[in-house]
């Protein structure tokens, strides 16, 4: 059975921030429905791209070409918008797989076991045309080499991105009792 519980408390994060450090003290705060407490090596933590992008300093001013060619870039999925200082946007995080396998690291140290990262992002729906959901950018510890891979990835981080949702500014969900989808390696 899988349980999935937001992560609260996590400051905003600036450029050259250490997402890692960051997060790790509200992981560690962190409690769940059957009375668990914090991160163990087997969760799956989902993390928003939006704050990968921050930490890496991915703002650009929302200048008139932004303007005009925003439905461009939100149809490419380019810029984020919501929770971004004025007259600013954010571009999405660069070479996200990387920077899920430098968090894991960081967090196996911290808490130890293999936990699967989950970089997550939205997406504009395409098939029917309106709405958003959340997919996966990118990821480490995660089982991508099975048939149905990709979509329990993208899966995952729907289901973290509902749970982020239910609280403004809350850029994190941990999911645990994902059995048999982590890999030792990245």
């Amino acid at each position: 059975m899988y349980m999935v519980a937001p992560v609260r408390g996590i400051p905003v994060l600036a450029q050259g921030d250490d997402v890692c450090a960051v997060i790790s003290g509200s992981l560690n705060m962190l409690e769940w429905p059957d009375g668990g407490r914090s991160l163990w090596g087997d969760d799956i933590v989902v993390i928003a791209g939006k704050i990968i992008a921050k930490a890496q300093g991915r703002y650009t001013r929302r200048d008139e070409e932004i303007a005009e060619r925003f439905e461009e870039f939100d149809a490419r999925n380019l810029l984020m918008l919501r929770n971004v200082p004025n007259r600013l946007a954010l571009y999405r995080p660069e070479n996200p797989d990387r920077e899920a396998a430098k968090i894991r690291h960081g967090l196996a140290a911290r808490f130890g076991g293999r936990p699967g990262v989950i970089i997550s992002g939205s997406e504009r729906e395409r098939v029917r045309g309106y709405g958003r959901r959340d997919i996966a950018l990118g990821s480490a510890g995660i089982d991508l080499a099975t048939p149905a891979g990709e979509s329990i990835v993208d899966a995952l981080a729907a289901i973290g991105g509902l749970s982020m949702n239910q609280y403004p500014d809350c850029p994190v969900a941990v999911i645990r009792g994902a059995k048999g989808i982590l890999t030792f390696e990245n």
